[in-house]
């Protein structure tokens, strides 16, 4: 809104569109300049072209230079042996010999586009041999060209350029002999055309196969980038194309695919143990709850007492946990402490035995040992009595009354191999592999109580070791357990 003089306010409409034009071509050219320069495949081929470019640059310029240079030579060689010829001949024959052999060549002279001319010390025309349609008018910037020097002049009022050298003969005279560029500029034109004409082709086809190599090399990059878009953290199951195993990027595409797998292995584990100790905790906090509910609407001391015992008794078994997720973490990320230290095998596993020989025989099985031989080990012998203590309440809990377990090791050499095997309800095949898992718990074994983690501390510290433990077991038949150490630290 403005104000002019007599008139009230007034509404000026200013029009958009003429700077709107311009500032969306810049927005929308300044988008696709982005977009290319996202793209690999045509930033690595442009990178190729300009560099392919400066190098045929380089090349024809190189070429273009030597082929000049030497069709010059070869008009600075033709002169040359006809001024050292006619030279040779006016020294030896006189200068009417060497008239009358200039008037025989003047044919050749005027086929070929050459010029002679001969002067006396004064710089007089005695003779002149040229086509007939050349001027005749000497050129003043011959005047000053001297014996053994190569000047290139052009001829007065005509557009015709020579190559002119010189010779001095006897008595004063100076014999020049030029020949005209002229075939030499065309036979440099048609060479330049021709390796234009070789070179375009080329540089096209160059550039699309670049392109084209580029897209394909680059194609399991966008594979990879577009599984890992792909994915969420409710589906992990997407996984890159493998285009050519033997490739880096092949290579890099399974590992990739690998992780992958790892990954869901992983929060698929997480999932899992979480909902378990969710659930294990649930009746451990229940319980709590129940008997400090029962302890407040009581006022005898006894049940008060017995109330804290039970939640003790709870959070115990809940720290015992809690405690044992964290070591098989630590064992399984690499970061377990192990006071490693000589292990006598043999007193070891004695004292597990007789620590479970009371539970055995409650239970009336039999705790046999089958061997008695020394062997001496380096590992952390507190975490080695937790692998056979878990293993040997695992073989008593799921034997059958009246069964024995039988405990044996031998020397392997370089390891050690100690074996528990029971003739209890067995594992399903099924589930072998499973039982390692955290917090799982077979359908056989649901009967008893349990947190579904000892062998995964089993497994966790043997590996801590650089062990491995395996299962043989069959249903109804027993399960033996095999875990090989190495002797070594």
């Amino acid at each position: 809104m403005c104000w002019s003089a007599g008139c009230g306010p007034r509404l000026i409409r200013i029009s958009t569109s003429s700077c709107c034009i311009p500032c969306v071509g810049w927005a929308m050219s300044s988008s696709l300049l982005k977009r290319l320069h996202r793209n690999t495949a045509l930033d690595l081929t442009l990178k190729f072209t300009l560099l392919f470019f400066l190098s045929a640059l380089v090349l024809f310029v190189t070429v273009d230079a030597l082929i000049s240079k030497a069709q010059q030579q070869k008009d600075q060689q033709l002169i040359n042996s006809f001024l050292e010829s006619y030279q040779r001949l006016e020294q030896s024959a006189g200068l009417h010999k060497f008239e009358v052999v200039v008037e025989r060549d003047s044919p050749y002279f005027q086929r070929t586009a050459m010029w002679l001319e001969l002067t006396d010390a004064a710089g007089t025309v005695l003779l002149r041999v040229q086509p007939q349609q050349w001027p005749t008018q000497q050129s003043p910037a011959l005047q000053a060209l001297q014996d053994g020097d190569w000047l290139e002049a052009r001829l007065p009022e005509s557009e015709i350029d020579l190559m002119v050298g010189q010779i001095s003969l006897s008595d004063g005279l100076r014999l020049r002999i030029g020949k005209s560029t002229a075939s030499r500029t065309q036979a440099l034109t048609e060479t330049r055309t021709i390796m234009l004409l070789v070179m375009l082709p080329l540089f096209v086809f160059g550039l699309l196969l670049t392109y084209y190599m580029n897209w394909r090399a680059l194609r399991q990059v966008n594979d990879l980038i577009e599984t890992v878009r792909s994915l969420s953290t409710s589906d992990l199951e997407a996984r890159v194309q493998v285009r050519n195993p033997r490739s880096e990027l092949g290579e890099l595409a399974q590992l990739f695919n690998a992780m992958l797998s790892q990954i869901e292995r992983l929060i698929v584990g997480m999932q899992h143990s979480l909902d378990a100790v969710a659930h294990d905790l649930r009746t451990p906090l229940a319980r709590m709850r129940l008997s400090i509910e029962a302890a407040v609407a009581q006022s005898d001391e006894v049940l008060l007492r017995e109330a804290l015992l039970d939640c003790a008794e709870e959070s115990a078994r809940i720290e015992n946990m809690l405690k044992t997720l964290m070591d098989i973490s630590e064992a399984q990320s690499g970061i377990l402490k192990l006071h490693v230290e000589p292990v006598d095998l043999s007193e070891l596993i004695s004292d597990c035995v007789e620590l479970y020989r009371y539970t055995a025989e409650d239970r009336d099985i039999r705790l046999q040992l089958q061997s008695n031989d020394a062997l001496t080990l380096q590992a952390d012998k507190v975490r080695l009595h937790q692998v056979f203590g878990n293993l040997i309440d695992n073989a008593i809990k799921y034997s059958q009354p009246g069964g024995v377990v039988n405990i044996r090791w031998e020397d392997g050499g370089s390891q050690a191999m100690i074996e528990i095997a029971d003739r209890g309800i067995g594992i399903d095949p099924a589930e072998q592999e499973r039982v390692f898992d955290r917090l799982y718990r077979g359908d056989s074994s649901r009967s008893e109580p349990g947190m579904g983690l000892g062998l995964s501390l089993v497994r966790a510290i043997v590996e801590a070791h650089r062990g491995s433990i395996q299962m043989n077991s069959a249903l109804g038949k027993g399960c033996t357990l095999t875990v090989i150490l190495p002797k070594g630290a």
